[in-house]
């Protein structure tokens, strides 16, 4: 099946919140809750997050899986808020992830991301989740950036 979609980049000229367009049908990105995000400064990007009890684990904190998919969500957003990449353009290559400390269910959690380096096909992140200033996530990437077609 050929997705005839328009392709969409973002018109963040300023530090307000967007809605992040969530992808519709049954892809895994599509049964995940959308979230907001805003530019943070040049080739920085911020997104944010609500938790429930969706992201509990067994001793009612945030799970482990919730944070390393959230994070890995917004890998791409330093590249894509500056127009680098296209809406679902970007796969990641690799990922590292460290989990700091423990996550509260019903507190906001809040990414920043940062572009370390960017290539004419690649591009090189890394961020943190938090919650209410404490670093709960840390994590790296490299992304191989797709054409807009």
């Amino acid at each position: 099946m050929v997705d005839n979609s328009p392709v969409y980049f973002p018109e963040v000229i300023s530090s307000e919140w967007m809605a992040m367009p969530m992808p519709e049908g049954d892809s895994f990105d599509s049964q995940l809750a959308p979230y907001e995000f805003r530019k943070a400064g040049d080739g920085r990007a911020e997104a944010r997050f609500e938790t429930g009890s969706a992201s509990q684990n067994g001793q009612n904190g945030l799970h482990g899986g919730f944070l390393a998919v959230r994070a890995e969500q917004v890998l791409y957003l330093p590249l894509y808020i500056n127009r680098s990449v296209a809406f679902g353009r970007v796969v990641t290559i690799d990922m590292t992830l460290q989990f700091v400390a423990g996550g509260t269910v019903g507190l906001p959690l809040l990414a920043e991301i940062e572009l370390i380096h960017e290539t004419g096909r690649m591009g090189f992140t890394r961020g943190v989740l938090k919650q209410e200033g404490r670093v709960l996530t840390s994590f790296t990437a490299t992304l191989r950036k797709l054409a807009a077609t």
